[in-house]
């Protein structure tokens, strides 16, 4: 049966091939712990499938499905850590990269459907596009775009790693940010379209907005506006390195985490709407719920709901929230920490 990405509540990295963060659903009303599934290590950020079922990578080398109640689904073992996030594709299968140097297609039973290996680690999260290529970065200084069934169709060499996750543009333009300081924009034939040189590595993934303005964070302390061209639209000042990647609200205000310890709520037009203090750096990418609800983790410290006008609505204490969070059906919040959490309401 073909199972459309856009059926399964949050079926990739940042939700959709946009990189949006945008849910339908809401999100958690109340920090009300439904379950915690303890896994030994860090987390990625997980997805969600069609039928509820949670994915979701793991410092110990294994891919893991969880059932929607918190029970172990089945677990398949790479060769090495697992900070890649999992995405969907339309019949199911699951794509998740490794540092064991490859990219696995697995299917909804835990088989393995196969697997392609690059020359480094694999940190950075699958994109899928509308046609089921599969687009990934690789430490390898690569990004690559692979067939559903396994077989290259071309890669495209940065002169850095490529950690960043790519997204994907309404004409099949693909966006990714490398550690050789530049954004790239690259056509779906896999030729260069441009690049845009920031100051430092560029590890957040960008989000592109409803008129195709592109949004990433870099190291060198900015959150960039780059136009569909490659020209600066503006850039956006933060204290500290932006590795969190933005998210975009339903009214086009962009979030997005700083290390300097702020949640940032910028207009469209790049205008400061917000920002928000936490306790710690934050380095999880934000998730938008359909009230427009933020939720977003900070390291060494709590996840945080946060409503639209930079109120705090919850907070919940945790340790080392670099997972990004995914919202499900039935006012869920599923993010990594040491442990998997999921919140829910009433």
């Amino acid at each position: 049966m073909k199972v459309r990405t856009s059926e399964s509540p949050w079926p990739m990295f940042r939700h959709d091939s946009q990189h949006t963060g945008r849910s339908p659903y809401l999100g958690a009303q109340k920090a009300m712990l439904k379950w915690k599934l303890s896994i030994r290590g860090s987390s990625s950020s997980p997805a969600i499938g069609f039928d509820g079922t949670i994915y979701v990578g793991n410092c110990d080398g294994y891919l893991y499905a969880i059932n929607p109640d918190g029970t172990l689904k089945w677990k398949y073992r790479t060769r090495d850590i697992v900070s890649s996030s999992p995405a969907i594709g339309f019949d199911g299968t699951i794509y998740v990269g490794s540092d064991d140097h490859h990219i696995y297609a697995i299917n909804p039973d835990g088989a393995l459907k196969w697997r392609y290996e690059t020359k480094d680690c694999v940190k950075s999260s699958p994109a899928i596009g509308a046609d089921g290529t599969v687009y990934v970065g690789s430490d390898d200084f690569h990004l690559y775009a692979i067939n559903p069934d396994g077989a290259l169709k071309w890669r495209y060499e940065t002169k850095s790693h490529v950690e960043s996750s790519p997204a994907i543009g309404a004409d099949g333009t693909i966006y990714v940010g490398s550690d050789d300081h530049h954004i790239y924009a690259i056509n779906p034939d896999g030729t260069l379209k441009w690049k845009y040189e920031t100051r430092k590595a560029v590890r957040s993934s960008p989000a592109i907005g409803f008129d195709g303005t592109i949004y990433v964070g870099s190291d060198d302390f900015h959150l960039y506006a780059i136009n569909p061209d490659g020209a600066l639209k503006w850039r956006y000042e933060t204290k500290d390195c932006v590795k969190s990647s933005p998210a975009i609200g339903a009214d086009g205000t962009v979030y997005v985490g700083s290390d300097d310890f702020h949640l940032y709520a910028i207009n469209p037009d790049g205008a400061l709407k917000w920002r928000y203090e936490t306790r710690t750096p934050i380095r999880s990418s934000p998730a938008i719920g359909a009230d427009g609800t933020i939720y977003v983790g900070s390291e060494y410290g709590h996840f945080y709901a946060i409503s639209l006008d930079g109120i705090l609505k919850w907070e919940y204490a945790g340790f080392m929230y670099r997972s990004s969070p995914a919202i499900g059906i039935g006012s869920t919040v599923c993010v990594g920490s040491f442990d998997i959490y999921f919140y829910t309401t009433e």
